[in-house]
């Protein structure tokens, strides 16, 4: 006998055994299922069909928002082709278009300059009714201005001093009676 209290035969059988061999699927499966009727492990996945609720709420965000990016997308590409089709389709528009401003531009300081010479005469009224008028006009042409070309320093300041004007707001400065161009 040796020291675990076998005999030389029963060693060597214990010795001739393979170190390793791998269970059967069928063990691995019939040990997992007594362990989960245990309470011991629990499922780390779901089963095959199962949704979880958070699965189900990623998925509709996820439709949504590819949804809304292609509604975007085709309305953007949409909005393209058809400025683009009326370039090519009328390209003299922008040109007239600038000849129509300047046609009605001269026509305003035609007005206008009229609208000054029939009040020079009136009374106090007509003249604030004929000055709402013309600053009227001055503050929508100083608003499209500010459309064409957002970084116009003359219509912004136009724009802004109206908005001091309506808000009562004093300007920081003495009042000027003139405009440098």
């Amino acid at each position: 006998m040796n020291r675990n209290g076998l005999t030389p035969a029963e060693q060597e059988a214990l010795e001739s055994l393979s170190r390793e061999r791998t269970p059967s699927r069928l063990l691995e499966e019939r040990t997992v299922r007594a362990l989960k009727q245990r309470g011991l492990i629990r499922s780390s996945s779901p089963r095959p069909g199962v949704v979880r609720p958070w699965m189900a709420i990623a998925a509709v965000a996820a439709s949504l928002a590819l949804f809304a990016s292609g509604l975007t997308l085709g309305q953007w590409l949409g909005a393209r082709q058809t400025v683009d089709a009326l370039a090519a389709f009328y390209p003299d528009r922008t040109e007239r278009a600038a000849a129509l401003v300047q046609t009605t531009g001269s026509a305003h300081t035609a007005a206008l300059s009229g609208l000054i010479e029939a009040t020079a005469q009136a009374d106090q009224q007509a003249l604030e009714q004929a000055r709402e008028v013309a600053l009227a006009a001055l503050w929508s042409a100083a608003s499209e201005v500010v459309r064409l070309a957002p970084d116009d320093p003359l219509a912004v300041r136009i724009l802004q001093e109206f908005e001091r004007a309506r808000t009562g707001q004093d300007a920081g400065e003495e009042a000027r009676n003139f405009v440098w161009f």
